[in-house]
């Protein structure tokens, strides 16, 4: 008989196409979304009691996220590594233009450069 969990809580259930899938050897899946609101599924949980407890403690850390955190993880989820990185590169004030500043940039393909100009196109 399968339990019934909270609403929003998740579900868990078995993949296979086992005749009798509560005897059956296989692992249980469970299914929920995540504090960004995105549907995730984890699995490998030898009994219901192991899926339902993950399901629980999952369910109380979305729930204990303070609004404000989960609205910023929302919207840091939604950027590219590009626009991210033009907001983080001005906030590091240890790394020069001429020492990592440039390899950070290139290596993410970004001109992030503090004085727009290429340490490259810099004449000594």
């Amino acid at each position: 008989m399968a339990r019934q969990l909270a609403r929003g809580m998740g579900s868990f259930f078995k993949d296979c196409g086992c005749a009798k899938p509560t005897r059956c050897p296989h692992p249980y899946s469970i299914r929920f979304r995540d504090a960004l609101g995105k549907q995730r599924e984890e699995s490998g949980y030898g009994t219901q009691d192991d899926a339902i407890e993950r399901l629980t403690q999952l369910y109380a850390e979305k729930k204990t996220t303070a609004p404000s955190v989960a609205a910023a993880r929302r919207e840091l989820g939604q950027l590219t590594v590009e626009e991210y990185a033009k907001q983080w590169r001005p906030r590091q004030r240890k790394m020069t233009d001429y020492s990592t500043g440039w390899h950070v940039d290139s290596s993410i393909n970004c001109s992030c450069t503090r004085h727009g100009a290429s340490p490259r196109t810099t004449a000594w």
